[in-house]
């Protein structure tokens, strides 16, 4: 049975997921976390937050609530995942019927990233729990309003990555354009990637986004499908931990060195002092 909400005719049907964090995760920490990917999300007096597109994000004020949270949205669903593929976020396994599409799928993709970043689970509808694993998403970028020349960045490396490989840079790049390789054990990489800045919604308020350099730390997996797995083994796990760990020392002495900030591949804010 689901938490479906029937509408009258004419009506979108709704439903409600559940995002089970941390009871002293502070409902601060949350709305900052959801501004960071959501800038126009308000806070009600009730503690709800308003995602938009009628979505909400409800918080538990039961004597035994703290950390909980449900997902009122709308329902829509799509066609099943085909048969035999697999999806890190678990959806296939969740959602045999039909997968979530549209402004569901969105509101549900921010409730799993939420529980990927604060150690939570989400639990569907059907009561389904989906555990994301805290280094499914390894890859980090230092949003800096500076650029380091390409001998420069190498040189900053080399006490911390001394096998990191300077790319064939081209003749006109100067400050960006160009890449640094990190041979890791089983034929892994580290690219490290500087160029032109995405420009990531949490940081559009500042003046200097429009121009900053974005420095780009990706995992190559030896197995391109690896990061579609939903429940790694424990050797995968140990690994991806690993590799995270060691981009995140990359990436904290980049903002240390250039300033700026850090971002996580899914756009969220991520604080240097964790990375240590």
């Amino acid at each position: 049975m689901t938490d479906t909400v029937p509408m009258s005719p004419g009506e979108q049907p709704r439903t409600r997921h559940r995002l089970q964090l941390p009871r002293d995760t502070s409902p601060a920490d949350v709305l900052s976390m959801v501004r960071n990917v959501r800038p126009g999300a308000m806070l009600g007096e009730d503690g709800t937050i308003d995602l938009g597109d009628g979505t909400f994000l409800e918080p538990d004020h039961s004597p035994r609530g703290a950390g909980r949270w449900s997902i009122d949205t709308p329902w829509d669903r799509e066609v099943p995942l085909p048969e035999g593929m697999v999806d890190s976020h678990g959806y296939g396994r969740a959602f045999p019927e039909g997968m979530p599409f549209g402004v569901e799928r969105q509101a549900l993709d921010l409730a799993w990233s939420l529980g990927r970043r604060l150690y939570g689970a989400v639990v569907t509808d059907a009561g389904v729990r989906l555990e994301p694993h805290p280094f499914q998403v390894r890859d980090l970028t230092v949003v800096s309003p500076h650029a380091l020349a390409p001998e420069s960045l190498a040189q900053l490396l080399a006490p911390l990555e001394p096998d990191a490989q300077l790319d064939e840079v081209p003749e006109d790049v100067v400050r960006s354009g160009y890449s640094v390789t990190i041979p890791l054990p089983e034929a892994e990489e580290i690219a490290l990637r500087v160029g032109r800045s995405s420009r990531p919604t949490a940081l559009s308020a500042l003046d200097w986004v429009e121009d900053a350099v974005d420095y780009e730390l990706v995992h190559l997996t030896a197995d391109p499908e690896e990061d579609a797995i939903e429940v790694p083994s424990s050797e995968t796990s140990e690994r991806w931990q690993h590799v995270y760990q060691r981009i995140g020392r990359i990436a904290g002495l980049l903002a240390e060195t250039v300033g700026g900030y850090v971002v996580d591949l899914e756009g969220f804010l991520v604080d240097p002092s964790d990375l240590a």
